[in-house]
């Protein structure tokens, strides 16, 4: 490859390989981490191609982005430039900020608008393929934001309940769900705090055969108590255990920098053994496309009998 980042970059950016990318796109998915580099970001995003980095360009990557060095067929639409952290951007190609991906043969609606997010997570994608082949006939979904896990469960004809303090994000969620043609009141959107609808749906005894638990590390409290992931993990799990079908399946994802796979098994197996509830521990599904320092810890947890 050229090097079009040389005076941006220490390091040149690491182009996902063409038989990766090639294993990608043969599952309907064009939504995913093209290139990276210590201080870099090239994601694909159906037509487009954003480039996230802490400083400004220096020169112009058109002409080298125009052909990634996949050996693909595909050119990008759209190249958006992205300070990371900041409402800063430049279209090198294109000028729309909005438009559709495609994961698992889904269809999401992304925004690549600077200070928004995109709408999808695409270092998840295992793990909605995972929730795809356990099939479950109820999911809860909470802090939902546009509720990708939803629409995988709705694909896989789950009854799904969508909960995230932000109308908007839910929002956006619906409009997911309307792209793949699912309606109905098999499908709910409550924008609620999740720390106070857990004990009325467990006050209901409802039961839901797979939990989706991916909170925020910080997040501001509205009316009520900030939220804070270090203080409400283990009652929210303590809830979520409570809602889960014996046969059920909770997915714990966590997007902290000093939080590993293994230290988060070790704080759940021990949370658990304190309250004497049986539960197996089986690690997250980390995509292809995903480095493993840039993945959330994530890990499935299953109740035994």
């Amino acid at each position: 490859m050229a090097t079009p980042l040389r005076k941006l970059l220490s390091a040149e950016p690491t182009w996902l390989p063409p038989e990766i990318w090639e294993q990608i796109e043969a599952t309907d998915t064009d939504a995913f981490l093209a290139a990276h580099a210590p201080a870099l970001r090239i994601e694909r995003w159906g037509d487009a191609l954003r480039i996230v980095t802490p400083t400004p360009p220096i020169e112009p990557l058109l002409q080298t982005l125009f052909h990634p060095p996949t050996l693909t067929p595909w050119k990008p639409a759209r190249i958006i430039f992205q300070m990371e952290s900041t409402k800063t951007a430049t279209f090198l190609l294109g000028s729309i900020w909005t438009g559709e991906a495609r994961e698992l043969g889904l269809t999401y609606g992304i925004d690549l608008t600077p200070g928004i997010s995109p709408g999808l997570f695409p270092d998840q994608r295992e793990n909605r393929a995972q929730l795809r082949t356990l099939r479950p006939h109820r999911l809860l979904n909470l802090f939902a934001h546009t509720c990708a896990f939803g629409v995988v469960a709705a694909a896989a004809g789950a009854e799904t309940l969508n909960i995230d303090s932000s109308s908007r994000s839910l929002a956006r969620g619906k409009e997911n769900y309307h792209r793949n043609q699912f309606t109905g009141p098999r499908h709910r959107f409550w924008a609620e705090d999740v720390r106070r609808v857990l004990p009325r749906l467990i006050r209901r005894g409802e039961k839901f055969d797979a939990v989706i638990l991916d909170p925020p590390t910080f997040a501001h409290g509205g009316r009520g108590r900030a939220f804070r992931m270090d203080r409400e993990l283990e009652p929210l799990l303590l809830s979520c255990h409570q809602l889960l079908s014996p046969h059920g399946s909770l997915l714990l994802s966590i997007n902290e920098a000093h939080t590993t796979p293994l230290s988060l098994a070790s704080k759940v197996r021990e949370l658990f053994a304190r309250q004497n509830i049986p539960m197996r521990i089986e690690p997250g599904l980390r995509p292809a496309d995903t480095p493993s320092d840039r993945m959330p810890a994530t890990l499935w947890i299953i109740p035994e009998d």
